[in-house]
């Protein structure tokens, strides 16, 4: 599954064969719900094809509360993968100077139980 990115949706590249997991760029369009719902469904319904590890890579420049919750729903969604076995990780980047978007990445850090690294960028 592959969507490409707008100017307040993010780029989203997902392949279970390949081990392939990024979501990056922003997140706040009004119609957020439209893009994460098929995606959610997407990783329930695909995991199962997962051979080997993958590594979540999440950057967001912009993520607004309906994203916010939407990505705690995929976190949730692989953690229980995770404890079904599955060797996952997530990689979760900001900008260095983007404090909102770090504190996100602290608090989903605390609420799931796959391994879970916070990287800053910088601009």
């Amino acid at each position: 599954m592959q969507i490409e990115q707008t100017r307040n949706t993010p780029f989203i590249n997902i392949d279970f064969e390949n081990r392939i997991f990024e979501i990056k760029g922003p997140s706040y369009s009004e119609n957020i719900v439209e893009i994460y719902t098929p995606l959610i469904e997407y990783i329930e319904s695909n995991i199962v094809h997962l051979d080997g590890s993958l590594e979540c890579e999440l950057y967001f420049d912009v993520l607004n509360s309906i994203s916010h919750k939407k990505i705690f729903q995929i976190l949730i969604s692989l953690n229980n993968f995770y404890q079904e076995g599955k060797d996952i990780k997530v990689k979760w980047y900001y900008d260095a100077d983007d404090e909102d978007i770090l504190e996100m990445g602290e608090d989903l850090m605390e609420l799931i139980d796959i391994p879970f690294e916070i990287y800053s960028v910088e601009n």
